[in-house]
Parts: C-alpha cells; structure tokens; sequence
C-alpha cells in the first residue's frame, strides 16, 4: 500500500466520522477540524491536491462567513467550509455544485416524509464532503 493509498484512507475516515457525527448530533466539533488540518491537509496534498490561496478561495470565504453570521448555513458547516476552501478546484464547481444541491433536496425530502414537516435542522456536513469530493477528483 503506497503512501497516496494511505492518504486517501485518512481523507475518506475522517470525513466519514464528520458526517457521522453531524447527521447524530448535529454538530461538528472543533476537535475533529483541527485534527482534520494535521492529518487530512497533508493527507490531500500527498494524494496530488494543490493548496492555494487566491482571490477566488478569499470570495469563497467570506461568502460562507455571510451565509453563517445570517444563520443560512450553521458554524460548524462554516468552518468546515473554510477547513476545505483552499483545497477546492473553483475551476471545476458546475458539476459539485449541483451534487450540493442535489444531496441537500435529498435530506430535506427524507425529513419531510420521516418528521411529516420540515425539519429544524439538516446536517449539512455529508454534502458539503460529498461536493468537495467530486470537486478535488474532477
């Protein structure tokens, strides 16, 4: 097993345990994040992932700040956006985006027909993994 293999594990184990965890507790926990930027950075940059900094990371951030101080999306998406902002391919966003909103349609649903009415909350955190996915293989 190559270190590329090993990496990809960690990535794919720790965003398992976040969704796990938000879709249980609705929440993600600090503790997870920053073991997420010890393990999981380096992890994404042994699997061929480039870090960068652009203009396009700092919209991105200060967008998903907006979306979490108008209460549109939790703190702890909002973090977990910022953990993967700097990793995304914001050349490549059409086809995540849509999973994004697909997968959100999806829960929504699920809790619609589960709790017959809207649900107060909806873990975020599978989509926002499952987008970031697509987005770092295309």
């Amino acid at each position: 097993m190559g270190f590329r293999t090993v990496a990809l594990l960690v990535c794919i184990i720790w965003a398992l345990g976040i969704a796990l965890v938000d879709l249980l507790a609705y929440r993600i926990p600090n503790l997870s994040l920053a073991l997420g930027i010890v393990l999981v950075w380096p992890s994404l940059y042994l699997t061929g992932q480039n870090f960068s900094f652009t203009f396009a990371v700092l919209a991105f951030t200060l967008l998903a700040i907006i979306f979490g101080l108008s209460s549109l999306v939790g703190m702890g998406d909002v973090k977990l956006l910022l953990f993967l902002a700097p990793w995304l391919h914001f050349d490549s966003m059409q086809n995540p985006l849509l999973l994004l909103i697909a997968l959100s349609w999806i829960q929504l649903t699920v809790g619609v027909v589960f709790k017959r009415g809207l649900p107060q909350r909806i873990a975020f955190a599978p989509a926002i993994l499952a987008t970031a996915a697509l987005n770092m293989a295309t």
